[in-house]
């Protein structure tokens, strides 16, 4: 009699009929597969259907399952793991801001106008100094005239 295999393995006819497991850091979304192309890149993984799969490097992610590759940390974003799924944020309430592939929060930099620490609080120039970059540089007095 057939039988279909268990969750995450498939058939391969090739090998004498046995049910296999997937490759590393994939998986197979459907039941019932018989080909080894059906084991998919696990989310936050990159490479081909059917091998194994590598973590997507820091400052990159991959949201789907899939053989897609990972794609790079919008600017005003960080990602500074391995194998995401997402890129965090740079604090809001920091104003702060950073460049696209960001690794880790102290890519985030205070906007033009703020002041503080690369990943760190920014404070609002106070009255008679300004700051016209982004960055951790600290605001100067605005010019007499």
């Amino acid at each position: 009699t057939c039988s279909e295999c268990a969750a995450g393995l498939y058939l391969d006819v090739t090998a004498g009929s046995a049910c296999l497991s997937c490759p590393a850091n994939t998986v197979l979304l459907a039941s019932g597969s018989r080909n080894i192309t059906d084991c998919v890149c696990n989310i936050g993984y990159e490479g081909v259907d059917g091998a194994a799969c590598r973590p997507c490097p820091m400052g990159k992610y991959k949201a789907s399952n899939g053989s897609g590759a990972c794609s790079v940390c919008a600017a005003g974003t960080f990602f500074n793991g391995t194998a995401g799924s997402a890129c965090d944020a740079c604090p809001a309430a920091n104003l702060a801001t950073s460049l696209a592939g960001t690794v880790g929060v102290e890519g985030c930099r205070c906007v033009a106008g703020y002041s503080g620490p690369d990943g760190g609080q920014c404070t609002a120039c106070q009255p008679g100094t300004f700051k016209a970059v982004n960055g951790s540089s600290e605001c100067v007095s605005c010019a007499s005239g």
